[in-house]
């Protein structure tokens, strides 16, 4: 939901005029703006952050790397100058709700749900990791959710593969109720694998309604403790269980998640012509659209609030980071429940399984 600007924020940020705030993090500040009639999401890094050199340096690195990134699944990158006195991102605005506020709000989602999810999020950490960038904060909270597909945003905090003398920090950073243990003991071992990682605790949150750990500190999720799969769908466990396991080497690629999702739910027999919307609960479906039909201008826009507190970056010097806490499971919703409307996703993903599996690094 946009909330108005504060005193302390800017109007403008480079060629863009600002309308609100759309959220906040440890990095950064992400606002809503305007160049000509079309919003973008404008994320400002935050001025103490600016002044260290590093953070320039692998800002403007990992620019070059966010430029190339394609795919249906993320947000395209607009503008941004990483030389500013605070530097600045500007990418496509989605208008759409985030899969952890449906889950807060709706419960979570059917089995058919959840390899949907996992084909769109697989997809779009393809793209991610084959311009060698790590997103390194995937979740909930991180993924909107659109009717023709999900989009992983907010890469501030993602980070170059293989780059050398700019990543030095060994504390954990990401949120730790999704992240693996070796990015949670040093964010140096953050890797491909880490993301799938992430990939598999956000699958589990969206389909039980609750996170898979609860641990307040990074040093408990170095443990090989087991996740808490309680009312994972059956058909979902043995991916979930190898996204989630241990050792980043036992755990499958994001296009070996995507192949699998995708065979699932062509198994389902997923029309190609005859679905508009994703399979996904009834109240998610109407949520969406009904964020679709509301004109940004028309927007509700919430009255100032105090800062909400940073989750984003967690330490063994802060170990109270906040956890999402779990949503009530509703009665859930049967799979079917879709309209007879022309579909574009279910045609594309056929045709990437077999004509597009080489153009990956992943």
């Amino acid at each position: 939901m946009l909330k108005p600007l504060t005193a302390g924020d800017p109007t403008t940020v480079g060629p863009f005029r600002l309308a609100g705030r759309l959220g906040q993090g440890s990095m950064g500040i992400v606002y809503l703006g305007y160049r000509a009639t079309r919003p973008v999401a404008v994320k400002v890094v935050r001025p103490h952050i600016a002044e260290d050199d590093y953070f320039r340096r692998r800002f403007a690195q990992e620019l070059e790397a966010i430029r190339r990134v394609g795919g249906f699944h993320t947000a395209a990158l607009v503008d941004a100058d990483p030389k500013a006195a605070q530097p600045w991102i500007a990418t496509q605005y989605i208008h759409a709700p985030s899969l952890l506020e449906l889950i807060q709000q709706h419960g979570p989602v059917s089995e058919l749900g959840g390899w949907w999810l996992a084909a769109g999020l697989a997809d779009a950490l393809m793209h991610v990791h084959s311009v060698r960038l790590l997103h390194r904060d995937l979740k909930p909270g991180n993924v909107l959710v659109a009717a023709d597909g999900v989009r992983v945003i907010d890469f501030g905090i993602s980070h170059v593969s293989g780059s050398t003398g700019l990543t030095t920090s060994s504390s954990a950073l990401g949120t730790l109720a999704y992240m693996a243990p070796e990015q949670a003991a040093d964010s140096r071992q953050a890797s491909e694998a880490a993301d799938v990682y992430s990939l598999g605790a956000t699958l589990v949150h969206a389909a039980t309604g609750h996170v898979a750990f609860y641990a307040q500190m990074p040093a408990q999720r170095t443990l090989d403790s087991p996740p808490d799969l309680t009312d994972l769908p059956a058909e979902l466990s043995d991916l979930v269980t190898h996204t989630l396991a241990f050792d980043a080497e036992d755990r499958p690629t994001a296009q070996s998640v995507l192949e699998e999702a995708m065979g699932r739910l062509l198994d389902y027999g997923i029309p190609t012509d005859g679905q508009a919307y994703p399979p996904l609960p009834e109240a998610f479906l109407s949520e969406v659209r009904e964020r679709a039909a509301t004109p940004l201008d028309a927007a509700d826009i919430l009255p100032a609030q105090e800062p909400e507190p940073l989750q984003a970056v967690a330490s063994a010097k802060a170990p109270q980071l906040a956890e999402p806490q779990p949503a009530a499971r509703p009665v859930p919703e049967p799979a079917a429940q879709v309209e007879p409307e022309p579909a574009r996703w279910a045609t594309r993903w056929r045709d990437r399984i077999e004509d597009r599996r080489g153009d990956y690094g992943g």
